[in-house]
């Protein structure tokens, strides 16, 4: 009889386990996104005023006078009496007595002289002046561009960026120079060119080149270390090269590079398996619980 209340415990906690472990389990309900709801706000028109019919109005009918016609008056022609001829007097002319005219002595032939015979003098002819057509000056044109690797940046890695500045021009460059500012997410490590004295600002390098012979191009390297993860938009820098000579293309003297962050790592997803496995051990284990207070009743009536 003491060994009953112990029988009925185990009976109890053995049937509340496997009940619980054969409950139905209700997945939680997914959390739906809010309806957005779309009011429709009716516009009152202004109304429509409706053009009323023009009225027509006839004109007043005014009475015009006839016009007077002016009467021309008859010309008169005065005739001019007729003319009458008059006969001229007639002159009688009487001639001069005849005067005796003496004979000119004869003229003394002249001998013949020499007469000069005209020279024909030259005449310069114009020569025609060369025009002198103006040759356009030859200008030096100094050209950049810029590179980075690796292109992603990863925090704490080095990145190297290159920069090639050449003179694509027909005359030599003087005072020629290189800028480049680093974003703030940079260290810079070291700053090397093939030519020109370097120096290095905070983020800022600069190299002063000096001349650049028409075809001839200088690379420099910068090298920086990632502090923190880059992200857009001040992710890229640029490099700005410049002259003390005329520039042919002005258009050229700038270049810019963007460094890319890393992607985003992302877990795997945890599977749902091991949710089940307590019900199915709680239920295991109340069946154990029920089938060992039945063994223990029937060792006892025994």
């Amino acid at each position: 009889m003491k060994a009953a209340p112990g029988r009925a415990l185990l009976l109890i906690i053995g049937i509340l386990l496997v009940g619980w472990g054969l409950l139905p389990r209700q997945s939680l309900p997914a959390v739906a996104a809010p309806l957005l709801l779309i009011t429709e706000t009716p516009t009152g028109e202004p109304p429509t005023r409706t053009p009323e019919p023009p009225t027509l109005t006839p004109p007043p009918i005014t009475a015009t006078p006839p016009l007077a016609t002016p009467t021309t008056p008859p010309l008169i022609t005065a005739t001019p009496p007729p003319a009458t001829p008059t006969t001229p007097p007639l002159i009688t002319a009487t001639p001069p007595p005849a005067t005796p005219t003496t004979p000119p002595p004869p003229e003394e032939e002249e001998s013949p002289r020499d007469t000069p015979t005209p020279t024909a003098t030259p005449t310069a002819t114009p020569t025609a002046t060369p025009t002198l057509t103006p040759t356009p000056a030859v200008l030096a044109d100094p050209a950049i561009s810029k590179s980075v690797d690796p292109r992603v940046g990863v925090v704490g890695a080095n990145v190297t960026y290159t920069i090639v500045v050449s003179n694509i021009g027909g005359s030599v460059a003087t005072g020629v120079a290189v800028e480049d500012t680093l974003p703030a997410f940079l260290e810079i490590v070291s700053a090397t060119a093939d030519r020109g004295e370097v120096t290095v600002n905070g983020n800022t390098v600069r190299v002063s080149i000096g001349e650049l012979a028409p075809g001839e191009s200088i690379s420099v390297r910068v090298v920086a270390r990632v502090t923190q993860a880059p992200a857009p938009p001040n992710n890229q820098n640029l490099a700005i090269v410049s002259s003390e000579s005329p520039d042919a293309n002005l258009n050229n003297n700038q270049a810019s590079v963007a460094l890319a962050s890393p992607p985003p790592v992302i877990l795997p997803a945890t599977s749902s398996t091991g949710a089940g496995v307590l019900p199915a051990l709680a239920t295991g284990l109340g069946l154990m619980l029920i089938v060992g207070s039945l063994l223990v009743r029937r060792r006892v009536r025994r």
